[in-house]
């Protein structure tokens, strides 16, 4: 609960006339209004109003539970701590004006108990210790069930509202964190200054449970309290149920919320058309590619040939010349040794074997991949599936199919800000199975319509 708004001057001035023993006269009109009513559900509407007309005020709310522990104080009057409780929860779905006094009550016992507002309560038997609040609001659940064990729908409904408060306060204060606005989130949780870390509904169940257990030495005598160890466990049941039912809810609204995000992120069907042909285009660079370093080795070794072969004539043409064989003059092998050497220099070189050179599509290839990874990066599973499914199945695509997997890899390998891509690394190795299956359902085909 947020902290309650600074009161004005003039209210201020009213809170301080209170007087000092205020809780207690209200708690005197309660036992006055219970004893003389005769019908208790008259009774409780006009508990129910005394306690609304005087308490619901943003100032006074807090002066409830002291009003509730005046009662509790004496054994004589315990049992209308808990109608007080009853009187408010019964007319909540009546009028509105009950059920927010009642929330406001709850939040305010919460945000009193993390920050003690009271001190701790020290069990007589053990040396353990509760909060004030959890004293209180145990005593008064046990006052209730002591008078009808019918009213444990009553009790269900206030600690229900006490777990759901409590969840839901705390759920805030881990979004507040995860949103990254440490400095708010600790001006607003230091505001409260907490103290205490278990929560109100956890050492209301423990408070509850120590006071159902026997405190005798004798095992033969049977536990008065055995009422009381019987909604501890009820007690601990309805926790685990709402508990369980807040967790499911959080669950379903992370899962609407990151179903709702990844609609948003997913490509549309208009990209997926335009990247159709880009896909194509860029398998087919791809290929060339791949192909460029074979080709342009196949032509090298043709030119280093000739370029041998033309030192290796000159050579031998300047010996023959040399040793005067087959009439051959001096002169004559070395112009024919140096004709050689131009040859080889000139029609042996990289530029002249440039046209036949294969052409570099790297750059090209780069480019056509630009133009489809965006959308490959927002296509979920389901969508790579289906496009990759119809780039199989595409006749264009036949000479291409055994190079596709290796081409979808390569795709996911280069694109930049891999981090955001909307599918999973374990998604894309099923994509990339089922394609490979689909290829070879394919290729099967094809090769039998051949034969």
């Amino acid at each position: 609960m947020e902290h309650q708004t600074r009161p004005s001057s003039a209210a201020s001035h009213l809170e301080r006339e209170l007087p000092a023993d205020f809780p207690q006269r209200i708690a005197t009109k309660v036992v006055f209004t219970n004893e003389r009513e005769r019908d208790p559900e008259a009774a409780l509407r006009k508990v129910g109003d005394l306690l609304l007309r005087n308490l619901s005020r943003s100032t006074r709310v807090r002066l409830f539970m002291d009003v509730v522990e005046q009662l509790e104080n004496d054994p004589e009057t315990l049992r209308f701590a808990g109608l007080c409780f009853v009187s408010i929860v019964l007319d909540r779905q009546e009028d509105p004006r009950y059920d927010k006094f009642f929330d406001d009550i709850m939040e305010a016992m919460i945000e009193d108990h993390q920050t003690e507002a009271k001190p701790p309560f020290q069990a007589e038997y053990r040396r353990r210790h509760f909060s004030a609040y959890a004293r209180i609001l145990g005593d008064a659940f046990i006052a209730m069930m002591s008078i009808n064990a019918e009213l444990y729908e009553v009790v269900s409904q206030i600690f229900t509202t006490l777990i759901r408060k409590e969840m839901e306060q705390e759920q805030r204060r881990k979004e507040r964190a995860e949103a990254g606005g440490r400095r708010v989130s600790l001006m607003r949780d230091g505001e409260r200054n907490l103290k205490v870390g278990k929560k109100l509904f956890d050492d209301l169940v423990d408070y509850i449970h120590d006071r159902g257990e026997q405190k005798t030495g004798t095992l033969q005598q049977q536990n008065p309290n055995e009422y009381i160890a019987v909604l501890a466990d009820r007690l601990r049941g309805t926790r685990r149920y709402v508990i369980q039912d807040i967790l499911n809810q959080q669950a379903l609204e992370r899962r609407k919320e990151a179903e709702k995000e990844l609609g948003e992120r997913l490509a549309g069907a208009e990209e997926i058309i335009l990247a159709k042909e880009a896909f194509r285009r860029s398998i087919r660079l791809y290929w060339t590619e791949k192909q460029y370093n074979f080709k342009y080795m196949a032509v090298e070794k043709v030119r280093v040939t000739v370029q041998v072969l033309a030192v290796i004539i000159g050579i031998l043409e300047f010996l023959m010349g040399y040793l005067s064989l087959f009439g051959m003059h001096w002169w004559e092998g070395v112009i024919v040794t140096c004709v050689m050497y131009v040859f080889a220099r000139i029609f042996g070189s990289r530029r002249y074997f440039r046209r036949f050179f294969p052409d570099d599509v790297t750059k090209e290839l780069e480019v056509v991949l630009g133009s489809f990874t965006p959308t490959f990066r927002k296509m979920g599973k389901e969508q790579i599936d289906a496009f990759m499914h119809r780039q199989v199945r595409d006749p264009a695509n036949l000479s291409f199919l055994p190079l596709m997997p290796e081409f979808v890899r390569y795709v996911f390998a280069v694109m930049p800000d891999r981090n955001n891509v909307v599918v999973a690394r374990e998604e894309l190795a099923e994509i990339l199975q089922n394609m490979e299956m689909d290829i070879a359902r394919v290729l099967r085909t094809s090769h039998l319509m051949g034969g």
